[in-house]
């Protein structure tokens, strides 16, 4: 990347006739370029045979069609998990309510038993266990 001293220097270099060996030194040397990637360095990356292995464009417009016929798919098992949902509330809403009425018949029952076996001892009766 070229620096703000760079350009001074590219600057001062066009003011005067020719370069000198001064102004070239602040270029790049045959040392600095050695650090750069060579085409053998490339090499040991993906070929175009490695990218055969990659996905397609129509490879994914396939997957985009399939994603979208699973995100109908669920849409509709959502729908009818609710739907079950719904059911299981309206099945246990019953159980609780059968829950309440049969304590509440519980509580009358004993009301009743504690009534009749005073009855009994009021009027001497004897009952049958």
């Amino acid at each position: 990347m070229i620096t703000d001293t760079d350009i001074t220097k590219i600057k001062r270099a066009l003011k005067e006739d020719f370069a000198t060996k001064e102004d070239l030194k602040a270029f790049a040397t045959k040392e600095d370029l050695k650090a750069f990637a060579t085409k053998e360095d490339l090499k040991a990356f993906a070929t175009k045979e490695d990218l055969k292995a990659f996905a397609t464009k129509e490879d994914l417009a396939d997957v985009r069609v399939e994603l979208g016929e699973m995100h109908d798919t669920i849409d509709t098992m959502a729908s009818a998990i609710g739907r079950i949902e719904n059911v299981l509330d309206k099945f246990t809403g019953a159980i609780h309510d059968q829950q309440i009425e049969n304590a509440a018949g519980t509580v009358h029952l004993l009301r009743h038993d504690r009534q009749i076996e005073a009855l009994a001892v009021a009027t001497n009766v004897t009952l049958p266990d």
